[in-house]
C-alpha cells in the first residue's frame, strides 16, 4: 500500500529580479541535511501565496509572493520511477518563481482607539 502513496514534490525557488531589459532569476539556496538542496514538502505554495524563505548561502531572506510554477514529473522507466514500480520513488520536481513582497498586512491602518 505504501507504494501507492506518491512522494512529495521537490521544490526549488528562484527570485525574479527586474534588471535593465528584462529579469534575472536568482536561486534561493535552501539548506538541508545534504547541504543546499530542493525543499521537499507535500504542501508546495500555490501561485499567489506568500512564503517566507531564507537563502542559507547568501544569508538573506524575506517574504515572497509565488508568481509562477513549473512541474516536471518522472517518466516511467527512469531512475526516479523504475520499471515494475506502480508509482515514482521520488516526487516531481517543482520550480517556483517568486518576487519580493511586503507581507499580508502591508496596507493595515491603525484603529481609532490606537491613535490616542
Amino acid at each position: 500500500m505504501d507504494e501507492l502513496v506518491q512522494a512529495a514534490p521537490r521544490c526549488q525557488f528562484y527570485e525574479r529580479v527586474k534588471v535593465e531589459g528584462g529579469y534575472r532569476y536568482d536561486r534561493i539556496n535552501i539548506n538541508g541535511p545534504s547541504g543546499f538542496e530542493r525543499f521537499v514538502t507535500p504542501y508546495p505554495p500555490a501561485t499567489g501565496d506568500l512564503i517566507s524563505l531564507w537563502d542559507a548561502y547568501e544569508k538573506r531572506g524575506g517574504t515572497f509572493r509565488v508568481i509562477e510554477r513549473m512541474w516536471l514529473h518522472s517518466g516511467y522507466g527512469s531512475t526516479d520511477w523504475p520499471p515494475g514500480s506502480l508509482v515514482s520513488k521520488k516526487g516531481p520536481l517543482l520550480d517556483i518563481i517568486v518576487e519580493a513582497a511586503e507581507g499580508p498586512f502591508v496596507d493595515e491602518m491603525p484603529r481609532a482607539d490606537d491613535e490616542e
